[in-house]
């Protein structure tokens, strides 16, 4: 009862007390000390915020043969007792001295004089390598739990220097994050900001990402630009990418407030398969600079051991509206959560129906690809009889054209050779000689006229043997090269449907048709031109040895019959 009676004057003295300490240091304030009455505690009841959860936005749902990668990373609450309302006031640069002094080391670098230098503990360390991207309200805002994260990249400047490494120039004007932006080729990078860019209100900032090194830039592919960054999951100085992609940065003031845009909400959410959720800066950056004022918080109330009462009292506060905001941030994941369920059932239909239509495309592929074989075939072996039966025909008349034409000239021959028997034959006492000269060349004609139809039937038929020969030959070899190229394009066919088959049913079914009508008139054409291009062979072939056969059993002409001995005439041998 005492000390409740005292409450008034040991306010004064802790306020005065308070007020002294904090006027020294003009980088942090606390929220303004009211008048407090200190009564008997009432249950506290705090209500907790109206939570509305909507039905899930339609699911984005990429090709079954590639899934969207699932994020793993998930902010980290404040601790219970951390007071959310308060942050951290930059007036001058030399605010940072103190608060960035237990992690690093303060440097002179020309021309910009007083830098600071972290003390990483990786040995690649870069600044804007561990953390994550957070869309808000201003724009792309750089998360990172790197104790100096609040500071070195929503205030100031990178650059990079052989003698020192990365060091940071301290500036007062704050930022979601002070970075360029690169886009395409299917990544996203960014690098930092140089120290001589300057953004005011009259016009944006000249930013020459000429003068920007390769070193400077990090690139992510943008299906995984909203999972948390690391080194090992960037890629660093690839002057490739730098010279594929193009500068897309965007900074503007608005309000008195700097926007950095960077790359489109709607082309992460493509790219990523995941709904972007928006949070605000004000309460990103309160979450990263309540560290900070609760640190200094502590040091003043170790100065100061009476102000102890007061923030115990507002700690229960603070902490019922923390208990609440848990609530509303559980009711709003488990709301996530179900959308991400039924996000991966619709999924999941999607890819049934998708190898559904796969396997019935695959079916109606095979089943056209083999009528058309059997076509195919059915059409040569069609064509191959026709031209065997052409050729056998020609080959017939040629053998009997020339049988014809060999027993003429037989009869020519012969009557010649009488002609020449009865002019010689003037005198009686050769009448019998020339009896037996008719007689011996008679009994030649018969030979030659035996000898040359014996040869042309075996010519005849030799070339009839041939001709079927070659056209059973011809006939095998288009069919077997016919049945090679339809299994070979049903073979394409197939995977092509296959590969169609995730895309569109309709464009898969109607390309693989088009290709089969295509590839059987090919088929057919290059058919007919084969069995064309043998046909000509061959009739040129049996044209050239009957011309030839012939000649070579021509009779020799028979000489008149000596007076006194009897001469026989051989007849040349037949090949």
């Amino acid at each position: 009862m005492n000390v409740l009676k005292k409450a008034p004057e040991l306010r004064v003295i802790g306020a005065t007390l308070l007020s002294l300490t904090l006027a020294g240091c003009a980088s942090y304030e606390t929220a303004p000390v009211q008048r407090t009455v200190y009564v008997q505690p009432a249950p506290v009841h705090v209500e907790a915020p109206p939570v509305t959860v909507t039905a899930p936005p339609p699911a984005y749902i990429p090709p079954p043969s590639y899934p969207p990668p699932q994020a793993t990373y998930s902010p980290r609450p404040p601790p219970a007792d951390m007071n959310l309302n308060v942050s951290v006031v930059i007036r001058t640069e030399s605010d940072f001295y103190e608060p960035l002094t237990a992690y690093g080391r303060w440097v002179d670098v020309q021309p910009y004089g007083r830098c600071w230098v972290p003390s990483p503990p990786e040995r690649e360390w870069r600044p804007y390598c561990n953390g994550r991207w957070e869309r808000t309200e201003a724009g792309w805002y750089w998360a990172s739990d790197e104790p100096w994260a609040w500071a070195t990249y929503h205030y100031g400047r990178w650059d990079f220097s052989p003698q020192v490494g990365w060091y940071w120039v301290p500036q007062t004007q704050w930022a979601p994050a002070w970075v360029s932006w690169h886009e395409g080729d299917g990544y996203l990078g960014w690098a930092p900001l140089q120290p001589a860019v300057r953004v005011t209100h009259s016009a944006p900032p000249d930013v020459d990402v000429r003068r920007i090194p390769p070193r400077g830039y990090v690139f992510v592919e943008k299906r995984h630009f909203l999972e948390p960054v690391r080194p090992s999951t960037v890629v660093v100085n690839n002057t490739t990418i730098v010279n594929n992609t193009r500068n897309i940065t965007n900074i503007k003031v608005v309000n008195n407030n700097v926007v950095n845009e960077g790359p489109q909400t709607q082309i992460i959410e493509q790219a990523s398969g995941h709904r972007v959720q928006p949070r605000t800066a004000r309460e990103l950056r309160r979450r990263e600079e309540a560290t900070v004022v609760s640190r200094r918080r502590e040091r003043v109330q170790e100065q100061n051991p009476r102000t102890q009462v007061r923030s115990q009292v507002d700690v229960q506060d603070n902490t019922t509206v923390i208990q609440s905001e848990r609530r509303a941030r559980e009711l709003q994941q488990r709301a996530n959560e179900q959308a991400q369920r039924e996000a991966k059932q619709l999924e999941r239909q999607a890819q049934l129906e998708s190898q559904q239509q796969a396997r019935e495309l695959q079916k109606q592929a095979e089943a056209e690809s083999q009528r058309k074989a059997l076509e195919l075939q059915r059409t040569a072996r069609i064509e191959a009889e026709r031209r065997d039966k052409e050729l056998q025909q020609k080959a017939l008349e040629e053998s009997q054209r020339s049988a014809r034409e060999a027993e003429q000239r037989a009869q020519l021959q012969a009557q010649e050779a009488q002609r020449k028997a009865q002019a010689e034959a003037s005198q009686e006492q050769q009448a019998r000689d020339l009896k037996r000269a008719q007689a011996e060349s008679q009994r030649k004609v018969r030979d030659l006229q035996k000898t040359a139809r014996l040869e042309s039937e075996q010519q005849a038929r030799e070339l009839q043997k041939q001709a079927r020969e070659e056209s059973q030959k011809n006939a095998r070899e288009v069919e077997r090269r016919a049945q090679a190229q339809a299994d070979q394009h049903a073979q394409e066919l197939q995977k092509k449907a296959q590969e169609q088959s995730q895309k569109k049913a309709k464009e898969a079914e109607a390309k693989a048709q088009r290709q089969a009508e295509q590839r059987a008139a090919q088929l057919r054409e290059k058919a007919q031109k084969e069995i064309e291009k043998n046909n000509r062979n061959a009739e040129k072939k049996a044209q050239t040895e009957g011309r030839n056969r012939p000649n070579r059993g021509t009779p020799v002409p028979v000489p008149a019959p000596a007076p006194s001995t009897t001469q026989t005439n051989a007849v040349a041998p037949t090949p």
